[in-house]
């Protein structure tokens, strides 16, 4: 890796210490905030990463005024946030952009709350989350960069986990992640960089070298078919393939007033509308802007040009008089 700017360096530095603790505090088998620090750690990873790309590449990230002139807090320039950094990295469909928007979005919502409920349902994102990270890393600075070399994957005691019931503010989370899985495209949803998705299997053979590892890891390579169905022979379906449902457990106002009836609650589409005026979930018809929602509640269905319910929704009319 060639000699880098003091700044940039220090900012490489910084991305690969905070992966490299939320990594450890993933794997943590005392922790009980494990995706909160993960998600919280890794962000802070991702926009150090970034903001170290742009200053190798000279480029500015700053937010700019109206006027041309950038934005300044306590004298210093604002840096764009992650959510900002992607939009100018990575394509609008990128897998890796969408993992890391999911990120952006779950960080929001879970780091004041203690939900370990919530742990099981992004395994395959979180690891996803890392490895993306690692081939960013690597192909921008080398692989003197790299982190795999600190990173070893975690003893399992068993080789599942039994779930714990769930609490309604992990419910309201795992709802909000299966409804921006439910958005994306079959693409992006089956991509290994949005969601990392393996299988472990003993190794079986009749001696040991020094030179063997417990574990190996295989990176799935669609370019390379000959080598991979000799894996698909060994394991059937190895690379899990998930068709998603468009809108699964989402309603249409019709169809949340369907659902209050069988609740034993007849209402009228005036009276829905009424409401989430009053909660505030949607903007109104005519909004320039039809993407802010409160995505507990309400999601915007682009391809559709409408609005869809949740069943959080439901719930809380149902309490409504």
């Amino acid at each position: 890796m060639r000699r880098l700017r003091k700044n940039c360096k220090l900012l490489l530095d910084k991305s690969r210490d905070s992966a490299t603790q939320a990594v450890s505090a993933f794997n943590d088998p005392r922790s009980v905030f494990r995706t909160g620090n993960f998600a919280v750690l890794m962000c802070i990873a991702w926009t150090s990463l970034l903001h170290s790309y742009f200053e190798k590449r000279k480029e500015k990230y700053y937010y700019k005024q109206d006027n041309g002139r950038y934005v300044k807090i306590d004298d210093e320039y604002k840096a764009w946030e992650l959510s900002e950094c992607v939009k100018h990295v990575f394509s609008e469909n990128d897998p890796v952009r969408k993992n890391i928007e999911l990120f952006v979005k779950l960080r929001n919502q879970i780091e004041h709350r203690n939900l370990p409920g919530i742990d099981t349902e992004l395994i395959g994102e979180c690891q996803a989350f890392v490895l993306n990270f690692e081939e960013f890393l690597t192909r921008e600075y080398g692989q003197t960069a790299s982190l795999i070399d600190t990173m070893f994957m975690p003893i399992q005691i068993s080789p599942s986990r039994h779930p714990l019931p769930k609490t309604k503010s992990e419910e309201k989370v795992i709802g909000f992640i299966r409804q921006y899985r439910n958005l994306l495209t079959a693409d992006v949803l089956n991509s290994q960089q949005f969601s990392f998705k393996a299988f472990l299997i003993p190794k079986i053979g009749n001696h040991r070298s020094s030179s063997d590892v417990a574990i190996e890891f295989v990176k799935f390579d669609p370019n390379n078919p000959e080598e991979m169905a000799k894996y698909e022979k060994a394991i059937i379906g190895i690379k899990e393939k998930l068709v998603p449902v468009a809108n699964q457990n989402l309603y249409r106002p019709s169809a949340v007033l369907a659902e209050l009836e069988k609740r034993g609650t007849r209402r009228s589409l005036t009276w829905h509308t009424r409401n989430w005026q009053r909660f505030n979930v949607r903007p109104i018809t005519n909004a320039a802007n039809k993407t802010p929602t409160k995505s507990e509640f309400c999601v915007y269905d682009k391809a559709h040009g409408d609005y869809l319910y949740t069943d959080a929704w439901i719930d809380l009319l149902a309490k409504q008089k």
